[in-house]
């Protein structure tokens, strides 16, 4: 955004704390809702492959040998591959690298996964390409965990990264264990005079968005309110840290923890809904404001545009400052101890500013201490 002339935007705010905060309203929402259990999540398998039947686009006769050694490695996990003897001059095979992702509660031998595959040679193009039988493995490990061929469909705006449907048969059973010992989480550093060798506990992990002592603390005494009678003990968790809930499972749960964790997951937790957070997505191109989010009086200049909050003559008068053009508003907030950021924004978007500048603001005011919210950037 570049301007000859300055714009000034004025937001109005009394005296700091001359006027009560507002009552913090209060939202419910469950413990599932803002946590997941350590151990659950998302993996992948991937592995090394051959995509054959390409009309000139493959990797050509300098990975002849990387082929080779492939196809010698794909035999030996039970593959089928041709002979690679007449492939000299066609560039009709191509070196790729193949992904299956695993659910976050895991997958069953037999299950179909939805693989990816994107080239690592030479390669123009996989569009007409087949998948030959291809091992995956699990990073670390050299044990087969799935299978994967078929036709591969890629998108016109990027011909070397393609997707195969269902593409992927596993091998084995891939189980998430979200239950540990107490011995294991003191081997790990977790350490209190609660947590029993001899007992089995469940790990709640606060979504990062929502990660802090406040919170921690919050779903600890949710879960202890809640469940500890049924329990029979004094303490069902525990918050050990900003990010991590320590639960007890109860020796008469252990031969059914499912309905445990339910309840665990279930279990009501109320939470302050004016929680004042930005949260930004570059990628979307998105900003989105939650809770009661202020500005202290602070000048920031951008691009030749000034914003300008400050405190207002004792009569609560707004005094209009000299420009040189009308891009000028003035918003009076004689009411609120501070200005709030959906002003801000909803001017921004009047003076037609863009999406990066108005990050980049408020980004130079959360640097200045001046913008009372939690900035969280999302992927």
């Amino acid at each position: 955004m570049r301007r000859t002339t300055t714009a000034i935007l004025m937001l109005a705010t009394a005296g700091l704390g001359s006027a009560a905060p507002a009552a913090a309203q209060i939202a419910t929402a469950r413990v599932g809702d803002v946590t997941h259990l350590q151990g659950q999540g998302v993996n992948r398998v991937q592995g090394y492959g051959l995509v054959a039947g390409l009309n000139g686009t493959g990797d050509g006769d300098a990975y002849l040998e990387t082929m080779q050694r492939l196809r010698n490695l794909m035999e030996r996990f039970g593959g089928s591959v041709p002979s690679l003897s007449t492939l000299k001059g066609t560039r009709s095979v191509a070196i790729v690298m193949v992904t299956a992702t695993i659910p976050e509660h895991g997958a069953r031998e037999g299950e179909l996964l939805d693989l990816t595959v994107s080239t690592v040679g030479a390669a123009k193009s996989v569009a007409g390409g087949q998948l030959l039988s291809t091992p995956l493995i699990y990073p670390g490990y050299e044990e087969l965990f799935g299978l994967a061929e078929g036709r591969i469909i890629v998108d016109e705006t990027t011909p070397t990264r393609g997707r195969v449907p269902r593409g992927a048969r596993m091998e084995r059973d891939v189980f998430i264990n979200v239950i540990a010992s107490g011995v294991q989480l003191l081997e790990k550093g977790i350490s209190s005079p609660w947590i029993g060798a001899d007992e089995q506990y469940l790990t709640l992990v606060l979504e990062e968005t929502h990660a802090g002592w406040p919170m921690a603390a919050a779903v600890a005494q949710a879960v202890d309110k809640e469940l500890s009678l049924s329990a029979d003990v004094e303490r069902v968790a525990l918050a050990v840290d900003p990010k991590n809930v320590v639960v007890l499972l109860p020796r008469h749960q252990r031969n059914d923890p499912a309905s445990w964790i339910r309840d665990v997951q279930r279990t009501p937790l109320l939470m302050e809904s004016n929680e004042a957070r930005v949260t930004i997505n570059r990628s979307a191109g998105t900003l989105v404001v939650t809770g009661d989010t202020r500005i202290s009086p602070v000048i920031v200049s951008q691009q030749g545009m000034t914003i300008t909050v400050f405190n207002p003559a004792p009569d609560g008068t707004v005094p209009r400052p000299a420009v040189e053009r009308q891009d000028f508003v003035a918003i009076g907030v004689q009411d609120r101890p501070e200005s709030n950021l959906r002003d801000l924004l909803e001017a921004l978007n009047r003076l037609k500013v863009g999406f990066d500048a108005r990050v980049a603001i408020l980004e130079e005011i959360h640097r200045a201490g001046k913008l009372h919210a939690r900035l969280v950037y999302e992927q």
